[in-house]
């Protein structure tokens, strides 16, 4: 029984988008600070409504526990026309984001190869509350406070899956 109620929960957990919990012992405390560089070049903008649907490719590069570089392709939802978002700087709109990231570095100096989702809500102004949620190679989650097209810092717990 206790199985199933871990099954389900970690079910739960994956539908919502969030990792399971991480027992203390396991747990590898994360803090640093991240850039973010969009290549401008591979902008597209698509009419969703009268919003508009973002897409752009860039290289975040972490620094703290996280060292390393991770290639990212963002798609965001953008709370304003294409033709406004096109000629204005990004954060003069609100948007919701989810960023797929491909990271390779170090987590605590161990080399690390992994997935990581950056997903959250760019607030008027450039501000951005996310999270970033790693699998194939880590688990956990790190909580974000960052600026739009510029970076930030994160924070949270991680587990390589390579000691299950």
């Amino acid at each position: 029984m206790r199985n199933l109620t871990r099954s389900a929960l970690a079910t739960a957990l994956w539908i919502l988008g969030a990792a399971p919990p991480l027992s203390a012992a396991d747990r590898i405390a994360a803090r640093g600070e991240f850039t973010a560089e969009a290549d401008f070049s591979t902008l597209s903008l698509t009419p969703v409504g009268d919003n508009c649907l973002l897409v752009v490719e860039g290289v975040i590069k972490f620094t703290g526990t996280l060292d390393g570089i991770a290639p990212a392709r963002t798609r965001a939802l953008v709370l304003g026309a294409c033709g406004d978002v096109a000629v204005t700087p990004p954060g003069t709109f609100k948007d919701v984001f989810s960023s797929k990231l491909e990271f390779a570095g170090t987590v605590n100096g161990t080399p690390t190869i992994a997935d990581i989702t950056y997903r959250g809500v760019t607030e008027v102004g450039g501000d951005i509350k996310a999270l970033m949620i790693p699998s194939n190679g880590l688990r956990g989650v790190l909580k974000v406070q960052a600026i739009v097209a510029v970076g930030g810092s994160y924070e949270g717990f991680l587990k390589s899956n390579k000691s299950d």
